[in-house]
């Protein structure tokens, strides 16, 4: 089986592809679209053709978590196995990622950031890079993805959410993956 990442927004995907592909190598795919219901679709479809493991990264408002997961837990559910598939929630936005490390985030933004960025970037961090970087959405996703060229965010490959998807990927590819019960 193929792994296949999705992960809503392409600036997010390039973070998830240069912390897990040194790993699983070329054969790793990683996709995005600019909304939810984009990410879901295209894990529904990956599943639908049998031949991935598709683990979906997507976010949801903090107080929405639950209806989040079981909604969308529903929609791949009928489309594969449950052990095919793994749905990994950001709150409040997948960009949230990058505010938890300041080395990755000072070398993103070129300057340090400051304290109260760091704080809403905690809370609202889409808001705060299009303030920081004077951009807003598609333009502010293109803008770092360029960036991101450049950035070392491997200190972010402990963070819980990769270690999810880097889990559920090793344990398909040594044959271990099945549900629990």
């Amino acid at each position: 089986m193929i792994p296949a990442l999705v992960v809503r927004g392409d600036a997010m995907a390039r973070v998830f592809r240069k912390l897990l592909e040194p790993e699983f190598g070329p054969e790793l795919r990683v996709s995005s679209d600019p909304s939810d219901g984009g990410v879901i679709m295209s894990a529904r479809s990956k599943l639908l053709r049998r031949k991935y493991v598709v683990a979906l990264v997507t976010d949801t408002k903090p107080e929405e978590i639950r209806e989040t997961h079981r909604s969308v837990v529903y929609l791949l559910i009928s489309a594969g196995c449950a052990d095919m598939w793994k749905l990994v929630l950001l709150a409040p936005e997948t960009e949230v990622l990058l505010f938890q490390d300041r080395g990755v985030l000072r070398q993103l933004l070129g300057r340090e950031p400051m304290e109260e960025e760091m704080t809403r970037g905690q809370t609202e961090p889409r808001n705060v890079l299009e303030e920081a970087l004077g951009l807003e959405w598609q333009a502010l996703d293109n803008e770092l993805c360029r960036r991101l060229e450049s950035v070392d965010v491997s200190p972010l490959a402990q963070h819980p959410a990769v270690q999810k998807v880097r889990d559920f990927f090793q344990a398909h590819r040594e044959g271990r993956a099945s549900l629990p019960f």
